[in-house]
């Protein structure tokens, strides 16, 4: 009887940390069904981002458990760490008792990388996706400011008002120091100063985990989504109004767009950037950047022949593909290089127009935006989805 309460023990915990650590809904109970199998009992699961709920079931016991998800965060290097432990688990390799100090010890190890490394990431980041929003070269620099005024925001502010007040210190630094430059794109510069704050990568797995059928979690996720880009567009409004009121935003010059190849300059060290702050293991790093590259040509190179969506849906099949290719030559999960890809064809800067436009007036643009965004989201998701029969992951994860 121990031996089941330790089974049920290790099998709650282990979803609770695969949930806070980045895992999608339908991973999470894939690799929990998995799990209970190879066990030798009879497990049902159903997985949201906040509560996971188990039915478990042993030839004289029958548990039912709900357990909550207090955090969610993305940790590469954590959720690494968790599929080599349920790999041991369910091979018998490890007790589910051992299990439960090994899961510990994988919980209470510091981050990879603190917070001078992510206040460093903030700035890069926000630099670096400056071109490939429009801006010019001149505005790498002030989207290196505006990132890093977001950096400071969310090392003095409450989790709970980093979005915001993260929207409003990029916006407000953009329009007080843009009449320093000879020209700018204001929009550019702002969406690339908020873009770790966009929640595009919310948006999609929100959608994934609907067209999986795991309508709960991707109604929550999609919720969540949509709140965090009216609060960021709200700081954004609040702070371009503010900079405003202090500087003549009319009379600024339009900037010229850097040439293609800038992107491509800058893509490395985005991925980098995005390593750090996703805490991707080290040794994979070079795996994560060819991906990436790999998926950003894919879908620069479908843009040039056919529209927004078809072009976004050949990206989402390619990254899937390669994930699923890596996953299967090095044993690890898809979810390493996936997640750092997927943040160069998510849809989250138009979510982002989309309500700043209804914020500001502007309801047909933001209609236009709206469906724009739906379509890419689902020719995302739908190519993952297609790339998962073309190759399958051989993992849950």
């Amino acid at each position: 009887m121990a031996n089941i309460q330790e089974t049920l023990d290790f099998t709650a915990r282990l979803g609770q940390a695969l949930s806070r650590y980045g895992a999608p809904a339908h991973r999470v109970e894939d690799v929990l069904c998995l799990l209970t199998r190879d066990l030798g009992i009879e497990g049902v699961f159903s997985a949201t981002p906040s509560v996971l709920l188990m039915d478990i079931r042993s030839t004289d016991r029958h548990d039912i458990r709900i357990e909550r998800i207090h955090k969610n965060e993305i940790d590469l290097t954590r959720l690494r760490q968790l599929d080599q432990l349920f790999n041991q688990v369910a091979s018998g390799s490890m007790t589910p008792s051992e299990g439960l100090v090994a899961l510990d010890r994988i919980i209470a190890a510091p981050p990879r990388f603190g917070k001078t490394h992510d206040f460093i990431a903030y700035g890069l980041t926000s630099a670096c996706a400056t071109p490939m929003f429009g801006g010019s070269f001149t505005d790498m620099v002030l989207g290196l400011t505006a990132g890093t005024a977001v950096a400071l925001v969310s090392l003095l502010a409450p989790a709970r008002l980093l979005v915001p007040l993260g929207g409003f210190s990029a916006a407000l630094t953009v329009a007080v120091l843009a009449p320093l430059l000879p020209a700018v794109n204001l929009d550019a510069v702002t969406l690339s100063g908020v873009i770790v704050l966009v929640p595009g990568f919310t948006l999609t797995l929100g959608v994934s985990e609907l067209v999986t059928h795991n309508i709960t979690a991707g109604v929550s996720r999609l919720g969540a989504a949509l709140i965090t880009a009216l609060s960021l567009s709200f700081g954004v409004l609040m702070g371009r109004t503010v900079g405003g009121s202090l500087v003549d935003l009319n009379t600024l010059m339009s900037s010229t767009p850097a040439p293609t190849w800038a992107a491509w300059l800058v893509l490395p060290v985005a991925v980098m950037t995005i390593n750090v702050l996703f805490r991707a293991p080290v040794r994979q790093w070079g795996w994560i950047i060819l991906t990436s590259g790999v998926t950003y040509g894919a879908l620069q190179l479908a843009s040039t022949v056919m529209n927004a969506e078809l072009a976004v849906f050949i990206g989402g099949l390619t990254l899937g593909v390669t994930s699923n290719i890596y996953a299967r030559v090095k044993d690890l999960p898809a979810a390493i290089i996936r997640m750092p890809g997927l943040l160069f064809l998510v849809p989250g800067s138009l979510s982002f127009l989309s309500i700043q436009a209804v914020m500001s007036g502007q309801t047909d643009q933001a209609t236009v935006t709206a469906g724009q965004l739906t379509l890419v989201a689902i020719s995302l998701v739908m190519g993952m989805v297609v790339a998962g029969s073309v190759m399958p992951p051989r993992k849950a994860l």
